[in-house]
Protein backbone atom coordinates (compact mmCIF):
# COMPACT_ATOMS: atom_id res chain seq x y z
CA UNK A 1 0.00 0.00 0.00
CA UNK A 2 2.20 2.77 -1.11
CA UNK A 3 1.92 6.13 1.18
CA UNK A 4 1.41 8.27 -2.11
CA UNK A 5 -1.97 6.56 -2.93
CA UNK A 6 -3.87 6.41 0.65
CA UNK A 7 -6.53 9.15 -0.77
CA UNK A 8 -8.23 6.96 -3.44
CA UNK A 9 -11.41 4.07 -3.15
CA UNK A 10 -9.27 1.44 -4.24
CA UNK A 11 -7.06 1.75 -0.66
CA UNK A 12 -9.55 2.10 1.01
CA UNK A 13 -11.63 -0.81 0.21
CA UNK A 14 -8.00 -3.15 0.31
CA UNK A 15 -7.63 -1.45 3.98
CA UNK A 16 -11.50 -2.04 5.09
CA UNK A 17 -11.42 -5.92 2.91
CA UNK A 18 -7.80 -6.87 5.15
CA UNK A 19 -9.34 -6.12 8.56
CA UNK A 20 -12.44 -6.86 8.14
CA UNK A 21 -14.28 -3.53 8.80
CA UNK A 22 -17.10 -3.70 6.32
CA UNK A 23 -18.00 -1.62 3.26
CA UNK A 24 -16.46 1.82 3.36
CA UNK A 25 -18.78 5.07 3.13
CA UNK A 26 -15.94 7.18 1.35
CA UNK A 27 -12.38 7.87 0.98
CA UNK A 28 -9.56 7.78 3.74
CA UNK A 29 -9.19 11.24 5.27
CA UNK A 30 -6.57 12.91 7.02
CA UNK A 31 -6.81 13.07 10.90
CA UNK A 32 -6.12 16.61 11.93
CA UNK A 33 -2.64 17.00 13.96
CA UNK A 34 -2.28 20.43 14.04
CA UNK A 35 1.10 21.37 12.06
CA UNK A 36 2.63 18.17 12.96
CA UNK A 37 3.21 15.53 9.90
CA UNK A 38 0.95 12.42 10.06
CA UNK A 39 0.19 9.54 7.85
CA UNK A 40 -2.44 8.98 9.95
CA UNK A 41 -6.35 8.45 8.27
CA UNK A 42 -9.97 7.92 9.33
CA UNK A 43 -12.23 5.80 7.62
CA UNK A 44 -15.49 5.31 7.43
CA UNK A 45 -17.38 2.10 6.99
CA UNK A 46 -20.66 0.36 7.68
CA UNK A 47 -20.33 -0.66 10.46
CA UNK A 48 -18.32 2.44 12.19
CA UNK A 49 -15.52 4.68 12.67
CA UNK A 50 -11.57 3.65 12.13
CA UNK A 51 -8.26 5.32 12.71
CA UNK A 52 -5.53 3.58 10.15
CA UNK A 53 -1.84 4.48 10.69
CA UNK A 54 0.61 4.07 7.91
CA UNK A 55 4.13 3.31 8.86
CA UNK A 56 7.74 1.61 7.09
CA UNK A 57 9.27 -1.41 8.82
CA UNK A 58 11.93 -1.69 6.71
CA UNK A 59 14.53 -2.20 9.31
CA UNK A 60 14.85 -4.74 11.44
CA UNK A 61 14.88 -2.37 14.65
CA UNK A 62 11.41 -0.85 13.35
CA UNK A 63 10.10 -4.25 13.41
CA UNK A 64 11.21 -4.92 17.10
CA UNK A 65 10.08 -2.04 17.57
CA UNK A 66 6.87 -2.79 16.50
CA UNK A 67 6.46 -6.04 18.22
CA UNK A 68 7.89 -4.41 21.56
CA UNK A 69 5.02 -1.58 21.37
CA UNK A 70 2.14 -4.53 20.14
CA UNK A 71 2.85 -6.75 23.72
CA UNK A 72 2.73 -3.78 25.79
CA UNK A 73 -0.29 -2.66 24.44
CA UNK A 74 -1.69 -6.40 24.43
CA UNK A 75 -0.58 -6.25 28.36
CA UNK A 76 -2.34 -2.70 29.30
CA UNK A 77 -5.39 -3.71 27.41
CA UNK A 78 -6.02 -7.10 29.65
CA UNK A 79 -5.37 -4.85 32.35
CA UNK A 80 -8.59 -2.47 31.47
CA UNK A 81 -6.50 0.85 31.00
CA UNK A 82 -8.38 3.41 29.12
CA UNK A 83 -7.28 3.26 25.01
CA UNK A 84 -8.47 2.86 21.96
CA UNK A 85 -8.80 -1.24 20.91
CA UNK A 86 -6.14 -2.08 18.16
CA UNK A 87 -7.61 -4.04 15.65
CA UNK A 88 -5.76 -7.16 14.86
CA UNK A 89 -3.74 -7.30 11.69
CA UNK A 90 -4.09 -10.27 9.08
CA UNK A 91 -1.24 -12.17 8.10
CA UNK A 92 1.88 -11.47 7.31
CA UNK A 93 1.94 -9.25 10.18
CA UNK A 94 4.09 -7.13 12.26
CA UNK A 95 3.00 -6.74 15.91
CA UNK A 96 -0.77 -4.72 15.30
CA UNK A 97 0.79 -3.92 11.70
CA UNK A 98 -0.30 -5.84 8.60
CA UNK A 99 3.14 -5.71 6.37
CA UNK A 100 2.69 -7.16 3.07
CA UNK A 101 6.42 -7.52 1.70
CA UNK A 102 7.37 -5.18 -0.40
CA UNK A 103 4.67 -2.75 0.79
CA UNK A 104 4.13 0.10 3.55
CA UNK A 105 2.52 -1.04 6.67
CA UNK A 106 -1.42 -0.17 8.08
CA UNK A 107 -2.44 -0.69 11.18
CA UNK A 108 -6.14 0.18 12.23
CA UNK A 109 -7.60 1.09 15.70
CA UNK A 110 -11.14 1.65 16.85
CA UNK A 111 -12.28 5.34 17.04
CA UNK A 112 -12.67 6.84 20.55
CA UNK A 113 -15.05 9.91 20.43
CA UNK A 114 -13.28 12.67 22.40
CA UNK A 115 -10.67 14.90 21.77
CA UNK A 116 -7.29 15.61 22.69
CA UNK A 117 -5.86 18.20 25.33
CA UNK A 118 -4.44 20.61 22.77
CA UNK A 119 -7.86 21.63 21.99
CA UNK A 120 -8.66 24.88 23.43
CA UNK A 121 -10.85 25.09 26.66
CA UNK A 122 -8.67 21.90 27.74
CA UNK A 123 -5.31 23.91 27.94
CA UNK A 124 -6.00 25.93 31.18
CA UNK A 125 -3.93 24.69 34.01
CA UNK A 126 -7.38 23.65 35.82
CA UNK A 127 -8.32 21.21 32.99
CA UNK A 128 -4.95 19.74 32.49
CA UNK A 129 -4.28 19.17 36.26
CA UNK A 130 -7.63 16.55 36.25
CA UNK A 131 -5.89 15.36 33.19
CA UNK A 132 -3.07 15.01 35.19
CA UNK A 133 -3.96 12.48 37.84
CA UNK A 134 -5.41 10.25 35.34
CA UNK A 135 -1.88 10.26 33.73
CA UNK A 136 0.20 9.87 36.50
CA UNK A 137 -2.29 6.86 37.75
CA UNK A 138 -1.74 5.44 34.10
CA UNK A 139 1.80 5.54 34.43
CA UNK A 140 1.83 3.76 37.37
CA UNK A 141 -0.47 0.97 36.15
CA UNK A 142 1.86 0.85 33.03
CA UNK A 143 4.46 0.82 35.39
CA UNK A 144 3.20 -2.05 37.49
CA UNK A 145 2.89 -4.51 34.59
CA UNK A 146 6.67 -5.22 34.91
CA UNK A 147 8.91 -7.02 31.99
CA UNK A 148 6.41 -8.23 28.99
CA UNK A 149 7.42 -10.15 25.83
CA UNK A 150 10.25 -12.12 26.02
CA UNK A 151 12.77 -9.53 24.57
CA UNK A 152 15.42 -7.69 26.68
CA UNK A 153 13.91 -4.93 27.95
CA UNK A 154 16.49 -2.46 27.71
CA UNK A 155 16.45 -2.83 23.55
CA UNK A 156 13.88 -0.85 23.57
CA UNK A 157 15.27 2.82 24.95
CA UNK A 158 15.80 5.76 23.11
CA UNK A 159 18.97 6.23 21.66
CA UNK A 160 21.88 8.33 23.32
CA UNK A 161 23.63 9.35 20.82
CA UNK A 162 27.74 10.44 21.36
CA UNK A 163 28.81 13.96 20.44
CA UNK A 164 31.13 12.69 17.27
CA UNK A 165 27.47 11.82 15.88
CA UNK A 166 26.15 15.12 16.73
CA UNK A 167 29.07 16.87 15.03
CA UNK A 168 28.73 14.81 12.09
CA UNK A 169 25.03 15.93 11.48
CA UNK A 170 26.01 19.71 11.90
CA UNK A 171 28.91 19.02 9.89
CA UNK A 172 26.67 17.65 7.29
CA UNK A 173 23.98 20.64 7.33
CA UNK A 174 27.02 23.55 7.19
CA UNK A 175 28.20 21.29 4.03
CA UNK A 176 25.20 20.84 2.28
CA UNK A 177 24.21 24.87 3.46
CA UNK A 178 21.41 24.17 5.06
CA UNK A 179 19.18 26.47 7.08
CA UNK A 180 19.05 24.32 10.18
CA UNK A 181 23.15 23.96 10.54
CA UNK A 182 23.20 27.17 12.66
CA UNK A 183 20.80 25.96 15.22
CA UNK A 184 22.13 22.66 15.36
CA UNK A 185 25.62 24.21 15.88
CA UNK A 186 24.75 26.55 18.57
CA UNK A 187 23.02 23.55 20.52
CA UNK A 188 26.19 21.53 20.85
CA UNK A 189 27.20 22.69 23.82
CA UNK A 190 23.78 22.03 25.70
CA UNK A 191 23.80 18.52 24.31
CA UNK A 192 27.01 18.10 25.51
CA UNK A 193 25.95 19.09 29.07
CA UNK A 194 22.80 17.23 29.22
CA UNK A 195 24.40 13.73 27.57
CA UNK A 196 26.75 14.32 30.57
CA UNK A 197 23.99 14.57 33.01
CA UNK A 198 22.55 11.42 32.11
CA UNK A 199 25.79 9.53 31.80
CA UNK A 200 26.15 10.75 34.94
CA UNK A 201 22.27 8.98 35.91
CA UNK A 202 22.97 6.13 34.26
CA UNK A 203 25.71 4.89 36.52
CA UNK A 204 23.84 3.71 39.18
CA UNK A 205 20.18 3.91 37.75
CA UNK A 206 17.14 1.65 38.65
CA UNK A 207 15.71 -1.24 36.54
CA UNK A 208 14.07 -0.35 33.28
CA UNK A 209 10.29 -1.24 32.49
CA UNK A 210 8.24 -1.49 29.15
CA UNK A 211 6.82 2.18 29.25
CA UNK A 212 4.21 4.05 26.81
CA UNK A 213 6.86 6.51 26.12
CA UNK A 214 4.90 9.32 24.07
CA UNK A 215 2.63 9.98 26.67
CA UNK A 216 1.48 13.88 26.14
CA UNK A 217 -1.47 16.07 25.29
CA UNK A 218 -1.53 15.07 21.62
CA UNK A 219 -1.67 11.26 23.00
CA UNK A 220 -4.65 11.87 26.18
CA UNK A 221 -8.14 12.00 24.97
CA UNK A 222 -10.90 13.37 26.98
CA UNK A 223 -13.60 11.24 26.34
CA UNK A 224 -17.46 11.43 27.77
CA UNK A 225 -16.92 8.70 30.12
CA UNK A 226 -12.97 9.58 30.90
CA UNK A 227 -9.88 9.75 29.45
CA UNK A 228 -7.87 7.54 27.30
CA UNK A 229 -4.55 7.02 25.94
CA UNK A 230 -3.29 6.97 22.30
CA UNK A 231 -0.68 6.22 20.25
CA UNK A 232 1.60 2.87 21.79
CA UNK A 233 3.84 3.03 18.80
CA UNK A 234 6.29 4.76 20.60
CA UNK A 235 6.32 2.03 23.23
CA UNK A 236 10.12 1.63 24.94
CA UNK A 237 12.04 0.93 28.08
CA UNK A 238 12.54 3.47 31.08
CA UNK A 239 13.40 3.97 34.69
CA UNK A 240 9.66 4.47 35.37
CA UNK A 241 10.12 7.04 38.30
CA UNK A 242 12.23 9.44 35.01
CA UNK A 243 9.56 8.76 32.89
CA UNK A 244 6.95 10.09 34.89
CA UNK A 245 9.02 12.94 35.82
CA UNK A 246 9.58 13.58 32.37
CA UNK A 247 5.52 13.18 31.60
CA UNK A 248 5.02 15.88 34.51
CA UNK A 249 6.94 18.39 33.34
CA UNK A 250 6.47 18.29 29.68
CA UNK A 251 2.37 17.96 30.00
CA UNK A 252 1.91 21.57 29.95
CA UNK A 253 3.53 21.78 25.79
CA UNK A 254 2.17 20.51 23.02
CA UNK A 255 3.70 17.64 22.56
CA UNK A 256 7.36 15.82 23.52
CA UNK A 257 9.07 18.15 22.44
CA UNK A 258 12.55 19.90 23.22
CA UNK A 259 10.32 22.09 26.23
CA UNK A 260 9.17 21.58 29.87
CA UNK A 261 7.81 23.36 32.26
CA UNK A 262 7.61 23.05 36.21
CA UNK A 263 4.12 24.08 36.74
CA UNK A 264 3.34 22.85 40.27
CA UNK A 265 -0.23 22.89 39.69
CA UNK A 266 0.21 19.76 36.81
CA UNK A 267 3.63 18.74 38.11
CA UNK A 268 2.31 17.39 41.41
CA UNK A 269 -1.07 15.94 40.89
CA UNK A 270 0.35 13.71 38.05
CA UNK A 271 3.79 12.47 40.47
CA UNK A 272 0.84 11.86 43.78
CA UNK A 273 -1.28 9.73 41.35
CA UNK A 274 1.26 7.92 39.87
CA UNK A 275 3.23 7.01 43.28
CA UNK A 276 -0.49 6.52 45.00
CA UNK A 277 -0.73 3.16 42.76
CA UNK A 278 2.42 1.88 44.34
CA UNK A 279 4.74 2.02 41.58
CA UNK A 280 8.40 2.88 42.21
CA UNK A 281 9.46 6.11 43.15
CA UNK A 282 13.73 7.88 43.01
CA UNK A 283 15.41 10.44 44.01
CA UNK A 284 14.78 13.93 43.93
CA UNK A 285 17.25 15.60 42.44
CA UNK A 286 18.94 16.19 38.95
CA UNK A 287 19.73 12.46 38.06
CA UNK A 288 15.42 12.37 38.23
CA UNK A 289 15.28 14.06 34.96
CA UNK A 290 17.60 11.96 32.87
CA UNK A 291 14.61 10.67 31.46
CA UNK A 292 13.34 13.47 30.54
CA UNK A 293 16.70 14.83 28.86
CA UNK A 294 17.15 12.03 26.98
CA UNK A 295 13.96 11.87 25.31
CA UNK A 296 14.49 15.62 24.59
CA UNK A 297 17.51 14.68 23.00
CA UNK A 298 16.17 11.42 20.86
CA UNK A 299 13.47 14.15 19.51
CA UNK A 300 15.70 16.72 18.63
CA UNK A 301 18.09 13.87 16.96
CA UNK A 302 15.01 12.97 14.75
CA UNK A 303 14.00 16.20 13.79
CA UNK A 304 17.72 17.07 12.65
CA UNK A 305 17.51 14.34 10.38
CA UNK A 306 13.91 15.20 9.10
CA UNK A 307 15.83 18.44 8.62
CA UNK A 308 18.36 16.91 6.42
CA UNK A 309 16.17 15.10 4.38
CA UNK A 310 17.02 11.70 6.37
CA UNK A 311 14.17 8.71 7.18
CA UNK A 312 12.47 9.55 3.30
CA UNK A 313 11.79 13.08 4.83
CA UNK A 314 9.44 14.52 2.65
CA UNK A 315 9.02 18.83 2.12
CA UNK A 316 6.53 19.17 5.23
CA UNK A 317 8.15 16.69 7.50
CA UNK A 318 11.72 18.59 6.36
CA UNK A 319 10.12 21.62 7.68
CA UNK A 320 8.72 20.29 10.62
CA UNK A 321 12.31 19.16 11.73
CA UNK A 322 13.49 22.84 11.14
CA UNK A 323 11.19 24.13 13.27
CA UNK A 324 11.60 21.49 16.07
CA UNK A 325 15.55 21.92 16.10
CA UNK A 326 14.91 25.82 16.29
CA UNK A 327 12.49 25.52 19.19
CA UNK A 328 15.12 22.86 20.88
CA UNK A 329 17.92 25.48 20.33
CA UNK A 330 15.50 28.22 22.74
CA UNK A 331 14.33 25.74 25.27
CA UNK A 332 17.04 23.09 26.14
CA UNK A 333 19.38 25.81 27.76
CA UNK A 334 16.00 26.81 29.83
CA UNK A 335 15.58 23.36 30.69
CA UNK A 336 18.70 22.62 31.71
CA UNK A 337 18.73 26.11 33.87
CA UNK A 338 15.96 24.69 35.83
CA UNK A 339 16.79 21.56 36.42
CA UNK A 340 17.75 22.54 40.21
CA UNK A 341 14.92 24.59 41.07
CA UNK A 342 12.41 21.97 39.46
CA UNK A 343 13.85 19.23 42.03
CA UNK A 344 11.92 21.50 44.62
CA UNK A 345 8.89 20.13 42.84
CA UNK A 346 9.36 16.28 43.56
CA UNK A 347 9.57 16.45 47.01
Amino acid sequence: MPLDTLDTPDIAREIAAAFRLGRPLGDLRPLGNGDHPSGTRVLTTDRGLWVVKTGRLADDWQRRQARRAHQLENAALAAGIGMPRPVEPPSPAVGHWYNPAGQDAVRVTEWVEGHDLRRPGTTDVSALAEAAGWVGGTLGRIALLGPVGDGPVDDGRKALHPMADWRTWVAEAEAGDSTVARPARSLLPVIEDATRLIEHAERDRPPLVPVHGDTSRANVLRTLTGYALLDWDGAGAEVPWWETVSVAFRFTTEFNGPGAVGDARVVRPLIEAYLAQGAPGGASDVSAFAGMLRSQLAVTAWCLWLALGHRRADAAQRAFGQRIVGSAERQLPCVLSSLDTWTGLLR
